[in-house]
């Protein structure tokens, strides 16, 4: 989309380079960060959740949701008023090299109409973003989770299955006490129903 009005023409032509110009350079240390910080809190969270829990699908499938998610959104509230601004200042640097053209992207005019398109391509560049942040998150838990993984199935392949894990997560004295409230305390049968459905919520989330 770009803005209407005497501008209107040029900026249909250079706006597809301007969006794509903003996006590669706002794209990286965006998706960098907000998967840095979803994987983390991802990590921590499931393996808690999940310590007794046998089924690992479910706990991928957990992991999965929630990084998305957590990726997704800071993708998106990160994002939004650098790209504005790249977008524009793109614009306006294309207006000026454009050949017999009368356009400068300076006088009040022609700065309302590159502010209008930044604005009307701003949804864009931001679905963008927050897909290369999902899918990147998505990659980034499982290669985090695989040592996980590795030892829950070697413990089992050893017949202990997880019973080993039931003592430091209860304990008093383990890393995540007794002393828990109820719902956020990992169960020596897994997670129930109802726990299970935090996750799954993740995926209903409105943007």
């Amino acid at each position: 989309q770009v803005a209407s009005g005497p501008a209107g023409a040029t900026l249909r032509r250079v706006a597809p380079v301007a969006v794509d110009r903003a996006i590669r350079e706002i794209i990286q240390p965006v998706v960098e960060r907000s998967v840095t910080i979803a994987c983390i809190t991802t990590k921590e969270l499931v393996t808690k959740d999940f310590a007794t829990e046998p089924d690992e699908g479910r706990m991928r499938k957990a992991a999965q949701l929630m990084v998305s998610n957590l990726a997704g959104s800071l993708a998106l509230v990160t994002c939004k008023e650098p790209l504005r601004v790249s977008i524009a200042k793109h614009l306006r640097a294309l207006l000026q090299q454009q050949p017999g053209t009368n356009l400068s992207g300076n006088d009040q005019h022609d700065q309302h109409a590159v502010q209008t398109c930044a604005a009307e391509n701003l949804d864009l560049g931001c679905m963008l973003i927050e897909k290369a942040a999902t899918e990147k998150a998505i990659r980034d838990v499982d290669d985090a989770l695989a040592p996980t993984f590795k030892g829950r199935q070697k413990r089992f392949e050893q017949g202990s299955g997880y019973t080993d894990m039931v003592n430091p997560y209860g304990a008093s004295t383990g890393r995540y006490p007794a002393a828990l409230p109820e719902p956020l305390r990992p169960k020596s049968t897994g997670l129930l129903a109802h726990q299970f459905f935090v996750y799954e919520a993740f995926q209903r989330t409105p943007r």
